[in-house]
């Protein structure tokens, strides 16, 4: 129990934004690799680029909200 309660303290929330945003960038660059590998792809490079772009701009915001969370 005491896992969890830590991880419900107000700090952690930007913490889990940098994590998942570096998730969905690496999914999205697996994707862009899958929609431009030579045997036909499923995914579209367009779905790829979007969740490269939401991963970089989740976790870049969620890096200034530590950053400006440790000088106060």
């Amino acid at each position: 129990m005491r896992i969890f309660a830590r991880l419900r303290s107000e700090s952690n929330g930007p913490v889990w934004g940098v994590c998942f945003g570096a998730i969905l960038t690496v999914a999205g660059a697996g994707l862009w690799w899958c929609a431009t590998d030579e045997m036909d792809g499923e995914f579209d490079e367009s779905v790829a680029l979007v969740a490269m772009l939401i991963g970089a701009s989740l976790a870049a915001i969620a890096g200034r909200e530590i950053l400006h969370s440790a000088d106060s």
